[in-house]
């Protein structure tokens, strides 16, 4: 049954609306705009990460606030979560690696940085699709002096692309809603409009060098990113020994103490039996009070460095944290791997697997590039320009051929080229300053090498010299409390303070020097670039270093090596 022509155009009109309202409904919903993003950014991480590292990795910046809406967060949940209070639980050193790359502060920022330059990169890719620019309609009404109404509605779209090879195309679709609306619909107005350089601006590796530049950034990001992680594990192990180092100390302490109240007490009662002088009960009781002043002071700073752990980890300063201190036993049975390496050889492997490194040198080629893309920036500028669009006519009498096309050259002649001019220079700087930068970082890398390798068998030569410290200290201390007993002459208790002071330095020193060679050894490991800290206990595990010449271990208290002589050192004085 035919309609009424007026209700048809009211039902259209009422469509298009209803259409046109839908589609912004649509397009507005932000979870649908966020998952889109992640879906991108995480296929692009994980591609790139798998040809990047052999490995492909999961990637997310989700946190537990990720999921509530900004205006459900308040300062008052964060400062009562923060003001929690706890039983004391044991954190392992797995345990504690874990919830360190959960919750750490600076782990989720490096993670969202990672995140960001993949999010840049989907926004560059998208200059290169065909994308739509613009599109727009309104609708409206107009009155005039005489009081006649009139409708206003129209509708426009443009669709754009850049071509890899140079240039742009962009095709434009205009249309008179009125006309459609009122039964005399007109067919859009349709144009396109292509662009290709000839000279500035020409070839696909100039057209795309910003597509160039944001891959390789990401590429980058990724690199870093994994370095962060090795550098991050290694700071929570070594933060973690230092900290159960400083329980040993503690301990420590607390024996020397109480070892220096029975030792007064023993004074005293020998000066009561006439056996020794009053001042040396004196000396005795002195040596209790600094005894126990520096016990206090080494549960101060255990304290205070736990708490510098827990904020690392997240953790809220009042919650209970007990460490494992069998990890520290543990470290004792490995004893000290020997790590065979040169200069030449920690270098070679250094450049070879370092991936901080690999980014300097890559950015030094980038710089290569920019000096290239901003020379090519001083020629003319000339392009071939074509355009074609349809006539603007009706569908009643609708002719394809009446169109109309034309082409040419545009020409931009370099009168003006003073910014041109200063981006070509400015790139030159910093291409010289990128080559000063690579060759600073190398140098930095085989400084920090030679300086590793140095500390290393210092450290090595320090922990057996301290072995024998310890072992005289407590030889003597012994010798000089039989002495005291049996009414040795010249044997005062003074001599027994100045043992055990002995004995005590010898004891923290020995515990120091064990956590000393182990962080140097993995921070060494790290800065080769062959330490894996995706692995299981990774800390106790012997990393063989290929290319290095194996030397046999010196045994565990194998004798002390000997010194060198200044001369060796500083050579020959004429």
């Amino acid at each position: 049954m035919p309609c009424n022509h007026s209700i048809c155009v009211r039902i259209s009109q009422g469509a298009a609306l209803a259409a046109l309202c839908g589609l912004l409904l649509v397009g507005c919903s932000p979870a649908k705009y966020r998952q889109a993003a992640d879906d991108e950014v995480y296929k692009i991480l994980g591609d790139r990460s798998e040809a990047i590292l052999g490995l492909r990795q999961d990637h997310s910046i989700d946190t537990p606030s990720s999921l509530l809406e900004p205006d459900d967060v308040n300062g008052s949940g964060i400062l009562s979560d923060r003001n929690q209070t706890g039983q004391d639980n044991l954190l392992t050193l797995k345990d504690t690696l874990n919830l360190a790359t959960k919750a750490n502060r600076s782990y989720q920022y490096n993670r969202e940085k990672l995140y960001l330059q993949a999010l840049s990169l989907t926004g560059t890719r998208h200059k290169f699709a065909f994308r739509v620019t613009s599109a727009s309609a309104d609708y409206g009404f107009a009155r005039d002096d005489d009081g006649k109404v009139s409708k206003e509605s129209d509708a426009d779209a443009s669709v754009s692309k850049l071509l890899k090879a140079g240039g742009s195309l962009t095709a434009s679709l205009a249309n008179d809603l009125v006309l459609y609306f009122d039964g005399e619909p007109r067919v859009p107005s349709l144009s396109l409009s292509l662009t290709k350089p000839l000279l500035r601006g020409a070839g696909a590796d100039i057209a795309t060098e910003i597509l160039t530049q944001a891959e390789r950034d990401v590429v980058y990001e990724i690199r870093d990113f994994s370095h962060f992680q090795k550098e991050f594990a290694v700071d929570v192990v070594n933060d973690y020994f230092d900290l159960l180092q400083q329980g040993e100390s503690l301990r420590l302490s607390y024996n020397n103490y109480t070892n220096r109240t029975f030792f007064r007490k023993e004074i005293e009662a020998r000066v009561k039996a006439g056996l020794a002088a009053e001042f040396e009960a004196k000396q005795a009781k002195q040596s209790e009070y600094s005894a126990k002043l520096a016990y206090v002071g080494a549960i101060n700073t255990f304290q205070n460095s736990l708490d510098d752990f827990k904020q690392k980890l997240s953790l809220p300063l009042g919650s209970g944290v007990r460490l494992d201190f069998k990890e520290l036993d543990r470290l004792k049975e490995l004893g000290l791997p020997e790590l065979p390496l040169t200069d030449a050889t920690g270098y070679r492997l250094a450049t070879a697997n370092r991936l901080d490194i690999l980014n300097v040198v890559d950015q030094f080629e980038d710089s290569k590039r920019k000096v290239k893309v901003a020379k090519q920036d001083l020629l003319p500028g000339i392009s071939l320009v074509a355009d074609a669009s349809l006539k603007d006519q009706f569908y009643s009498s609708f002719a394809h051929e009446e169109n109309t096309r034309s082409g040419g050259l545009k020409i931009d002649l370099p009168i003006d080229q003073l910014s041109e001019r200063n981006a070509y220079r400015s790139s030159l700087i910093a291409f010289e300053r990128q080559m000063r930068s690579l060759a600073q970082e190398l140098d930095s890398l085989l400084d920090g090498i030679r300086a590793g390798v140095r500390n290393l068998k210092l450290q090595r030569q320090n922990y057996f010299t301290e072995l024998e410290a310890r072992k005289n200290a407590e030889e003597n201390l012994q010798a000089t409390q039989q002495r005291l007993r049996v009414g040795f002459p010249g044997v005062r208790t003074r001599d027994i303070i100045t043992a055990q002071d002995a004995l005590l330095q010898a004891q923290l020193s020995v515990s120091k020097a064990n956590v000393g060679y182990h962080k140097i050894r993995l921070k060494l490991l790290k800065d080769l670039g062959i330490l894996d800290t995706s692995q299981n206990e990774f800390w106790l595990k012997e990393i063989p270093v290929l290319g290095a010449i194996q030397v046999p271990p010196v045994p565990p208290g194998g004798g002390l090596d000997a010194v060198v002589t200044p001369d060796d050192i500083l050579g020959q004085q004429p």
